[in-house]
C-alpha cells in the first residue's frame, strides 16, 4: 500500500496531461515535483491531490521550484521548513507515518554540506528524500563522482541514511544524447527493507524519467467503495424481486421488521443493479481518441529503437514522432473543447449549465484526511482519527458542554411528564396514508445512503403492494411509538469549519447520513406540522 513518486518535469503547466498518466498508472501516495517552474500566480489544482509547494524565487524566470502533491485518500499535513534549499515536505499515514521530502538543487548553485544536514533534521523519522541532486558519483552508476556527488554521500553517511537508487538511468541529456543518474531517493534505514525502487521507462516530454519508490508488499491499497450504477438498473426485475410482503412487516418487533425489509430491497438490487468496480478514480480524457494512441505508440516506439541504438538518425525519428504525437494530441483538445462549448445551449438547464461552468473551472467538493492533534498526541491511522472526531462531536454535544443556567432549565424541563391524550381524534395523530408516502418520495432528492444503503431510487421503484405493506410498517411505528434501534446509526462525515486549523477536532461539523427509510417517514410526519 503506497507509492511515492519523484519527477523533475520541466515545468509542469505544459506537463499536465503526463501528471495525470502516471495517476492513472500508479496512483501515488505522494508526487514530488521538481522545476515546476511556477510563480505565486500559477495555481496549481489536481482533483483528488493537496499541493504543498515552494516557488523559484523572483528575478529567477521563475526557474526552478518544487512541489508535493498528496493523496486526499491518506492522511497528511504539511511540514514547515526553515531552509533556504528549494525543499517541501509533509507527513502522510500509509502504513505508520512518514515523512516525505522533494529536493531540487540547481547544478551551479552552491550549496553547504551544513544546509543539507540542517535539512535532514528537521525531518520526522522515518522519512523518504526524493529529488533531482544534480550530483554525479558511482554510488548510483556514475562514471565518476564530482563534488555534488561527494556531499550526497556525505549527507548519507553523517546521518546514517540509505541510498534506494540502482544503477538505472534517471536523466537524457539531449545534447550528448547520453543518460545520467541525478534523481535519488534516499530514505531512512528503517524503511529500507520495505521499499522498492524503479525508474520508469517514458520521459513524457521532460529530459528525466520519473523514479517510483513503493512498498515491497503492496497489498491493502486503499480503494473507493462500489457504488450502484442506477442508470443500468434492471428496474422491472428490481420490482419483482423487492417483494415487500406482509408477513415481513408483521414480526412483534419493529426493529426486526425494518431489518426485514432492509435485507428485502438490497437482495433485490444486489442482483439487479451492477457496481462500479472497487478501483481507484482515474482522470478522464475526453479528447483522446485513436488518432491521439496510434501517435503516441509510434513515439514510443522511435524512443525504444533510439534508447537501444542511440544513433543520429534514431534521434531524429524520435523527435518526429514526438512533434507529431503533441501536434495530434493539442488537435484532439482543442477539437473537445469546441464540442464542449458548443454543448451549451439556450435550452440548456442551469444546473447543466453550472455542472460545466464548474467543470471548466475544476471546482468540485472534495474531502481530505487530516492528520489530528490532541494535546501532545497526534493521531494519523484512519481509525483513530474516525474515534478522535467521534469522541470530539460527543464532547461537544454532551450536557458537560452546556452553561450551568441551560443545564438548569433543560432539567426543569424534563421533569415535566409528557401526556398525548386528547379528547377529540385529531388530523396528525391519525394514521398515514398513501398519498402521503408518494409525495414523500416524490419530494425527495438522491442523496447518499445511509448506513443500511438504502436509496431514495430504489424506494421509488417498489411497486403497489410493496408500497402498502411498507406504509403499514410506518404506520406500526407511528402508533406502538416504537423506534427502530437501526436508525439511530448513521455515517458521520466531517466538515472543516471555514478558516480553521484542520488539526484540530473540534473545529470539524458533523454532517450525518442516516437512512433514507427514516428520513422518508421523517418527511411524512413533518408535513403534518407544518403548514404553508
Amino acid at each position: 500500500m503506497g507509492t511515492f513518486l519523484s519527477w523533475n518535469c520541466r515545468g509542469i503547466r505544459s506537463k499536465l496531461q503526463d501528471l495525470k498518466g502516471f495517476i492513472n498508472s500508479f496512483h501515488p501516495v505522494c508526487i514530488g515535483l521538481q522545476e515546476t517552474f511556477l510563480s505565486s500566480n500559477n495555481p496549481l489544482k489536481l482533483r483528488g491531490y493537496n499541493s504543498v509547494r515552494k516557488d523559484a524565487a523572483t528575478g529567477s524566470n521563475h526557474s526552478g521550484g518544487v512541489c508535493i502533491l498528496t493523496s486526499n485518500m491518506y492522511p497528511s499535513t504539511p511540514l514547515t521548513l526553515h531552509t533556504s534549499l528549494q525543499a517541501v515536505a509533509v507527513q502522510v499515514h500509509t502504513r505508520s507515518l512518514v515523512t516525505v521530502c522533494c529536493v531540487y538543487l540547481p547544478p551551479h548553485d552552491v550549496v553547504s554540506q551544513q544546509d543539507l544536514d540542517t535539512l535532514v533534521d528537521q525531518l520526522p523519522t522515518p522519512f523518504i528524500l526524493l529529488g533531482d541532486f544534480n550530483g554525479h558519483s558511482t554510488l548510483w552508476g556514475s562514471d565518476v563522482t564530482n563534488s555534488r556527488g561527494r556531499q550526497i554521500e556525505q549527507l548519507i553517511s553523517n546521518n546514517s541514511l540509505c541510498l534506494l537508487n540502482n544503477d538505472e538511468k534517471t536523466y537524457f541529456h539531449e545534447p550528448t544524447r547520453t543518460f545520467h543518474s541525478l534523481d535519488l531517493a534516499i530514505c531512512s534505514p528503517t524503511l529500507l527493507p520495505l521499499l522498492n525502487f524503479t525508474v520508469g521507462s517514458d520521459l513524457c516530454n521532460s529530459d528525466h524519467f520519473p523514479i517510483i519508490v513503493s512498498y515491497a508488499d503492496s497489498s491493502g491499497a486503499i480503494q473507493y467503495p462500489p457504488r450502484y450504477l442506477f442508470q443500468r438498473a434492471d428496474w422491472g426485475s428490481f420490482m419483482q424481486l423487492a417483494d415487500i410482503t406482509e408477513s415481513m412487516v408483521s414480526t412483534a418487533d419493529i426493529t426486526e421488521a425494518v431489518q426485514n425489509v432492509v435485507n428485502c430491497l438490497m437482495n433485490a438490487a444486489n442482483t439487479t443493479i451492477p457496481k462500479c468496480s472497487p478501483r481507484l478514480r482515474k482522470f478522464r480524457r475526453p479528447w483522446w481518441n485513436e488518432a491521439c494512441r496510434d501517435s503516441r505508440r509510434e513515439e514510443k516506439k522511435r524512443w525504444n529503437i533510439f534508447r537501444r541504438y542511440p544513433t543520429t538518425e534514431n534521434h531524429v525519428a524520435f523527435k518526429r514522432a514526438k512533434a507529431l504525437a503533441r501536434r495530434v494530441r493539442r488537435r484532439s483538445q482543442r477539437e473537445s473543447w469546441i464540442n464542449f462549448i458548443s454543448s451549451i445551449t439556450s435550452s440548456t438547464s442551469s444546473a447543466q449549465l453550472w455542472k460545466k461552468v464548474k467543470a471548466a473551472n475544476g471546482i468540485y467538493p472534495e474531502f481530505t484526511f487530516p492528520v489530528l492533534n490532541t494535546g501532545n498526541v497526534t493521531h494519523s491511522d484512519p481509525l483513530d482519527i474516525a474515534n478522535t472526531l467521534g469522541h470530539a462531536f460527543a464532547q461537544v454535544s454532551a450536557t458537560d458542554s452546556y452553561s450551568p443556567d441551560f443545564v438548569a432549565i433543560k432539567n426543569r424541563a424534563e421533569r415535566t411528564p409528557l401526556r398525548f391524550r386528547a379528547r377529540n381524534t385529531l388530523p396528525y395523530n391519525s394514521e398515514f396514508r398513501m398519498f402521503e408516502l408518494e409525495s414523500a418520495l416524490s419530494r425527495a432528492h438522491d442523496t447518499s445512503p445511509g448506513p443500511d444503503g438504502i436509496t431514495y431510487n430504489m424506494l421509488r421503484h417498489l411497486n403497489t403492494t410493496s408500497l402498502s405493506h411498507l406504509l403499514f410498517l410506518f404506520n406500526r411505528i407511528w402508533t406502538e411509538q416504537k423506534y427502530p434501534s437501526q436508525w439511530h446509526e448513521a455515517i458521520v462525515i466531517p466538515i472543516l469549519k471555514p478558516g480553521k486549523d484542520p488539526s484540530n477536532p473540534l473545529h470539524y461539523r458533523p454532517i450525518a447520513l442516516t437512512s433514507c427509510l427514516c428520513k422518508t417517514f421523517e418527511r411524512m410526519v413533518n408535513a403534518r406540522l407544518v403548514f404553508d
